[in-house]
């Protein structure tokens, strides 16, 4: 679609890139800029909403019209309208920020020394089954997405055969990063909505994804001894020998290693000590490290040149993308906000102070398969807000951090038993499988995180 030579999608992205830069100086310079945030909200909506994947553009209006509904059934006020739509505008910036931290990445030649790494000193099956989901796990921590694309690639030839490990393995890989990596949406989100700082939660988030981490190893080493039985894993193993090229065998500088091992450390580093020295919302921090970070990353391994052009890429491609996540936090905020003009978030606060005084254990598992359930008709991010914003962590009997970190398992699960998960879809496209049948392959690994996940919370809950 076209008007007069601009594509919407470039107009698209310009308004959410300019919500982005609007809302970091409107916190972080007092300035006083509601009304031109007000007018970016209401014109990403109506711009964005015609194009966005069928679902999510029936559940966003529904949730909108629902939420006028009960606004004005209950007499909200302008000032609340007001709030109720720039409430969580913040993580719009975080949506807009993030993916250039993929860039220097790309650009700095990594993943050709990782491949080398693989080749050389990865000579078992299950080794390189691990090292699939750590590594995918890794690199989603801060390139989202763009990590399936770049573990497809550097694995492909070795496990390519194995179709439903390799898959398994990257998509619960890409999971754990949902658990513990403030650069990853539902982290960044949570916390902010519950109020948790960062420096507080990563000790319990980074558990949390070493727990599942091995879950997920141990239920794929089973997958894998069935494997062996089969003629098809045997032609693997002997393929991935003979593939073995010449520059997988050249010796290995690790300066590259280093680099990478530098700049991840600042990257996490830089958030721990700038949300102790500044008293921002995590949100703002992290939009604004991921805005300038990719810049320094790329001037200490000289390639601000690749950088630059890689900019047209991320204005024209990336950015008009994020339109999807960006109009359901707006429309998901606004519901949620409106519930709170009614008698449920009491009612639900009621029924989860009686469950408390039964289990922990309990309250714990009853939020992941509701949340689980319910995403099943909306989206993840509906169920999540209103435990978020109905409950308080007093009232279910949980420290605010592993409150804020079942909410966090809520959304890093999910996406796994969705059809409609960007990562099955992005999975499914790569491998040309249906995205029913990856998520049929998920629900043991899901099954025994919500039943583990529960008691572990639990017992860190107690210390």
């Amino acid at each position: 679609m076209q008007h007069q030579g601009i594509s919407v999608p470039f107009i698209r992205g310009l308004l959410l890139l300019s919500l982005a830069v609007g809302y970091i100086i409107n916190v972080f310079f007092h300035e006083s800029l509601t009304f031109l945030l007000i007018a970016f909200v209401i014109l990403i909506f109506f711009v964005s909403w015609p194009g966005m994947a069928p679902l999510p553009r029936i559940i966003s209006i529904l949730m909108m019209i629902v939420g006028h509904f009960l606004f004005f059934l209950h007499g909200g006020t302008k000032a609340y309208w007001i709030e109720s739509l720039l409430n969580n505008v913040g993580l719009i910036a975080l949506f807009v920020s993030v993916p250039l931290l993929a860039y220097p990445l790309q650009n700095g030649g990594y993943i050709g020394y990782i491949n080398k790494i693989i080749g050389q000193f990865m000579k078992k099956d299950m080794q390189v089954i691990a090292l699939v989901v750590a590594l995918t796990g890794i690199t989603s921590s801060f390139i989202n997405l763009g990590s399936v694309r770049i573990i497809f690639d550097l694995f492909f030839q070795r496990l390519g055969k194995m179709k439903k490990i390799f898959v398994k393995s990257m998509i619960q890989g890409f999971s754990l990063a949902a658990l513990w990596s403030p650069y990853f949406a539902g982290v960044a989100i949570i916390l902010h909505l519950v109020g948790v700082r960062f420096n507080s939660f990563v000790g319990y988030g980074l558990m949390m994804a070493v727990l599942c981490f091995s879950i997920s190893v141990a239920l794929i080493s089973l997958d894998l001894r069935k494997e062996k039985q089969q003629k098809a894993y045997q032609e693997m193993a002997a393929a991935s020998e003979a593939e073995q090229t010449a520059t997988e065998k050249e010796p290995i500088s690790y300066r590259k290693g280093l680099e990478l091992l530098i700049v991840f450390a600042g990257l996490f580093l830089s958030l721990i000590f700038l949300e102790k020295w500044l008293h921002f919302d995590v949100v703002l921090l992290i939009a604004l490290i991921a805005f300038t970070y990719p810049i320094i990353w790329s001037l200490f391994i000289k390639k601000i040149k690749a950088f630059t052009h890689s900019l047209k890429d991320y204005v024209f491609n990336v950015v008009p993308n994020i339109h999807n996540e960006s109009v359901m936090i707006i429309a998901a905020t606004f519901f949620t906000q409106m519930v709170q003009l009614t008698s449920f978030p009491d009612l639900l606060s009621k029924m989860f102070l009686q469950i408390s005084q039964l289990s922990v254990v309990l309250v714990v598992a009853i939020i992941l398969v509701v949340s689980l359930s319910v995403s099943f008709f909306t989206h993840q991010v509906l169920p999540i807000f209103v435990f978020a914003t109905s409950l308080s962590p007093e009232v279910v009997g949980l420290k605010p951090e592993l409150f804020a970190l079942t909410l966090i398992l809520c959304w890093g699960i999910q996406p796994l038993l969705s059809p409609i998960a960007a990562t099955n879809l992005l999975v499914g496209s790569i491998f040309r499988t249906k995205t029913f049948e990856i998520t049929q392959w998920n629900v043991k690994y899901v099954l025994t995180v919500i039943l583990v996940a529960s008691f572990a919370i639990s017992v860190m809950n107690s210390f």
